[in-house]
């Protein structure tokens, strides 16, 4: 008959269970230490604008005050005017090539739009579609503008289609859409639904990792050489600009950001759709929605380009464009 295992002695016990609260104790504290540092290391106040404003502001921008607010502008060259309209996470530089080629020609006007660049948010929060379109009014009005072409890229290119398509001023003569939403289910990234949920979305209005700019660049070019350490800088200072992380909280709980993209059967005027072929974040499949629905709409389609061609492409781009703008397609 086999004799009983002996049983653990007290102190046996006693060791294995501190040996285990101590790599529990460890482990739980260098979990702790790790959030610390990650926390301390992308903890970032606000910058200034005034600060922003020397950096990033070019010698030829200005402050108009329109809509019971101060919009950063820049207004370059003489001649028909053309108002350019970035994408989100985006700011006027996006047109830095098409300023300096089109200006010789062109009165090429850029702004930063409300919650973006270095205008900052919009004092009452306010970031629908109807609120962009407004603004877009306002300024012509402001400028002083019968007729203008109108450019948008992303965000950029929803606000020009629902202007041109609701507008019955008739002030927008030509009409270009780059990349343009309208057509694409909408896909909510993690970032996006923290910043839909309350309480939670306010650790973005502080917690902001550069890794988030780095990949958004990555997503909207194709190439990644050209995602540079210093176009990474520039896009996260001016998202760090006193109120515009907030901001992008604000536009993300918006529900009607989006006009029925069927409203855009109303545009009669000559239009020009530039899409990249590799544009990730919004399919090149839909620039045929649009090329489909804008009677007599031009379509252009850039080999290895991403969601920004006039940054990415700048030469191609800009070409296709003055020659479209001189009736030459």
């Amino acid at each position: 008959m086999k004799s009983p295992s002996p049983r653990p002695s007290f102190f046996a016990t006693a060791r294995k269970w501190l040996g285990f609260l101590s790599i529990s104790f460890m482990l739980r504290w260098g979990i702790l230490l790790f959030l610390s540092y990650w926390l301390w290391n992308n903890w970032h106040d606000d910058l200034p604008v005034e600060s922003l404003t020397l950096k990033y502001a070019a010698p030829d921008s200005r402050l108009l005050r329109i809509d019971d607010m101060d919009v950063f502008c820049r207004i370059t060259g003489k001649g028909d005017a053309i108002i350019l309209l970035h994408d989100a996470q985006s700011s006027m530089h996006t047109w830095d090539a098409w300023t300096a080629s089109l200006s010789d020609k062109y009165k090429v006007i850029c702004v930063d739009l409300p919650g973006f660049g270095l205008t900052g948010p919009h004092p009452r929060g306010s970031y629908s579609a109807f609120m962009y379109a407004s603004l877009l009014d306002s300024l012509a009005g402001h400028l002083d503008l019968k007729k203008f072409h109108l450019a948008g890229n992303g965000l950029g290119a929803q606000i020009a289609w629902h202007y041109a398509s609701e507008s019955s001023s008739g002030k927008v003569d030509k009409l270009i859409l780059i990349a343009a939403p309208g057509f694409e289910e909408k896909k909510s990234s993690l970032v996006h639904l923290i910043a839909r949920t309350p309480v939670l979305n306010r650790s973005l209005w502080k917690i902001t990792p550069k890794s988030f700019i780095e990949i958004m660049l990555d997503e909207v070019y194709a190439d990644d050489a050209l995602v540079t350490d210093s176009l990474i800088q520039r896009h996260y200072e001016l998202l760090l600009r006193s109120g515009n992380r907030k901001a992008f909280t604000d536009r993300a709980s918006v529900s009607d950001n989006r006009p029925p993209a069927d409203v855009v059967e109303k545009i009669t005027n000559p239009t020009l759709i530039l899409w990249g072929a590799e544009d990730t974040r919004i399919s090149p499949e839909h620039a045929y929605d649009f090329h489909r629905r804008i009677r007599g709409a031009f379509l252009k389609i850039y080999r290895n380009t991403g969601h920004w061609p006039q940054e990415e492409n700048p030469v191609q781009t800009v070409h296709d464009v003055r020659a479209f703008l001189e009736g030459k397609f």
